[in-house]
């Protein structure tokens, strides 16, 4: 017998293959993709997550140059796709972060002097800050995405204190600010320039350490020059054209164009300035505050040098015999103290060796001769005695004394190129202590300006008692106390500090006198609340005077104010010969650096 085929499995078999073939096809047409889909998801968040990183860094870098403290902080160059079972991802997505040269930041005709005064604010400042052109060369700093699947990610750039995307190269490119521009704010001009060879790359995490190398401390008050065409201008090299410059400049209210010196915007114009640079010119008949730093990221980098020496506290009219401190300043081109060798030497009188009062700062007591005359005194970071002393070179200094016979009167300006500024100081004339006229600072701490000094003349013949001081008042209106917590003693241990013959103010000796508040986070002085009894009374012998130190001027939130160019209004108690006073004086308060 016979039988026939049995065939009944094969629809089986091709519904299995079918299955089969469906399966492979919506697995590839997943692979080929959703999978590449979500991966660009992934890099599109691992860019804004990058972006935030380039914030941060440029966030450190501003924070190093005003701390002078290194704010390390990290960038992640790239990122992981989600682990697949069964689907493949490509290799790992990274990014670079490279330093690249940009060129010279060029500050143009600016001159270290306040034309609304009568004498030149910064005298030896001037030597260096003299409306020559001064160049600052500066890098940037650029991440570069190697995205598998986002194509169209930005480069993110930082330079000159702005963060920006940039989308595309060269003619074709499109940029957007991610922050705004840290360059100019009213009147004041911060410039930080980066330095430094970094080029990493992978899909890891990099630590960026920003190192400072010259601090920002010191601000410098610059004018137009009259000697030369053209206002105070900066040129900066950038690969943002002068419109985006100019809508950084707009977006912070800084850009006028006008001319109206009234409106508080400084910046008159912006131009190209040649390839990849443009310039910002300021309004003229108008004073800027220049600060300027340099950072550091990875290796090398700029290196400072000493550039030029200035005075902080000047030569008084002393009396013959008699010492009197003063206080130069040597800084690099950044306006920023750096320590060296100084030399000081006196024609007549004599100059000890000076001691450190803090890095880049040198106090010297100037002892005066037997008999009174003009005497020159001079200073130097290079060789005092050289033939070449020349007090209009950027390293000499110059003090022009006169010499007052024992008895004399009272003195008036600080002699020599001291930089004190000018002011109404006075008191009500009634007893025999002044204010040394012109003598007030914004100082204090080594280098503070929400601290106020200035000096005491006692013109009596007869020995003063300082028994108390009251702060009365300041046109610094968000000020409400004087407040430190510091300890220790000296300029900027207590909240006054009367330093008779400014011999030494962080070494009190036995006529020095104090007033402490105390070290509590409470302890403090309002201002306006009358007088206190000084904690230690100082003794100031006839013809003699005293350094007065007031310190910290803060607002109700503890922050300290800057007190340059503000009047304090202070009341002080002393004894004379067995009569009281307590006479009122009032002292203009400016910025010695």
């Amino acid at each position: 017998m016979e039988f026939g085929g049995d065939d009944r499995a094969v629809a089986v078999q091709i519904g299995a293959v079918l299955l089969l073939g469906f399966i492979v096809i919506s697995l590839s047409m997943y692979q080929a993709t959703v999978v590449p889909q979500e991966n660009e998801q992934v890099e599109f968040r691992h860019n804004q997550r990058v972006v935030g990183d380039m914030q941060q860094v440029r966030n450190a870098i501003l924070q190093t140059a005003a701390t002078g403290t290194s704010a390390p902080t990290t960038v992640e160059l790239g990122t992981q796709y989600p682990a697949r079972t069964v689907f493949v991802n490509p290799s790992p997505p990274g990014g670079s972060l490279a330093t690249s040269s940009l060129g010279n930041v060029s500050i143009r005709n600016a001159v270290a002097d306040d034309p609304a005064t009568d004498k030149p604010d910064y005298p030896e400042t001037d030597d260096f800050w003299n409306g020559e052109t001064r160049n600052y060369s500066t890098n940037a700093l650029a991440y570069q995405s190697s995205y598998n699947r986002y194509q169209n990610a930005p480069t993110t750039i930082y330079e000159n204190g702005v963060l920006y995307n940039r989308f595309g190269e060269d003619s074709d490119a499109n940029t957007v600010a991610v922050t705004d521009q840290s360059l100019v704010s009213g009147r004041r001009i911060s410039l930080v320039t980066l330095s430094g060879q970094l080029s990493r790359g992978g899909s890891g995490t990099l630590s960026v350490d920003p190192q400072a190398v010259s601090q920002s401390t010191r601000t410098v008050t610059v004018s137009q020059d009259p000697s030369r065409p053209g206002n105070v201008s900066i040129v900066v090299p950038t690969r943002l054209d002068a419109s985006a410059w100019r809508s950084l400049l707009d977006e912070t209210d800084q850009l006028d164009g006008t001319g109206n010196e009234s409106n508080d915007k400084y910046v008159h114009a912006v131009t190209d300035a040649g390839t990849n640079a443009v310039e910002l010119v300021f309004e003229e008949n108008a004073t800027y505050e220049l600060r300027l730093a340099a950072v550091r990221v990875g290796s090398s980098g700029t290196t400072t040098a000493p550039a030029y020496l200035t005075s902080a506290e000047g030569v008084d009219y002393p009396y013959t015999g008699q010492k009197d401190p003063f206080v130069v300043e040597v800084r690099d081109r950044y306006n920023n103290p750096i320590g060296t060798q100084v030399e000081a030497s006196a024609d007549r009188g004599t100059v000890p060796n000076g001691t450190v009062e803090a890095p880049g700062q040198y106090r010297y007591v100037y002892e005066a001769p037997a008999d009174a005359g003009d005497d020159t005194v001079n200073v130097s970071y290079r060789d005092v005695s050289r033939p070449g002393f020349d007090q209009s070179n950027p390293e000499d200094l110059q003090y022009a004394v006169e010499v007052q016979a024992s008895g004399g009167g009272s003195g008036g300006d600080d002699g020599g190129d001291d930089g004190d500024g000018g002011g109404d100081d006075g008191g009500d004339g009634n007893g025999p202590l002044s204010v040394v006229e012109g003598s007030g600072l914004a100082k204090a701490n080594q280098g503070s300006t929400s601290g106020v000094q200035f000096k005491l003349s006692n013109d009596g013949s007869n020995n003063i008692e300082i028994t108390g001081v009251s702060v009365d008042s300041t046109t610094e209106s968000s000020v409400r106390k004087l407040h430190e917590t510091n300890g220790g003693q000296g300029d900027g241990q207590y909240e006054a500090y009367f330093d008779a013959n400014s011999d030494s103010q962080n070494s009190p000796q036995s006529n020095d006198g104090w007033y402490e508040a105390g070290d509590g986070n409470n302890d403090e002085y309002t201002i306006g609340s009358g007088t206190v009894s000084l904690t230690s009374q100082a003794t100031l012998g006839a013809s003699e005077r005293a350094t007065v130190y007031l310190y910290q001027f803060q607002n109700n939130g503890g922050s300290g104010k800057d007190m340059a160019a503000e009047d304090v209004t202070v009341t002080i108690e002393y004894d004379s010969d067995g009569t009281s006073y307590s006479e009122t004086f009032t002292v203009t308060a400016t910025d010695p650096y």
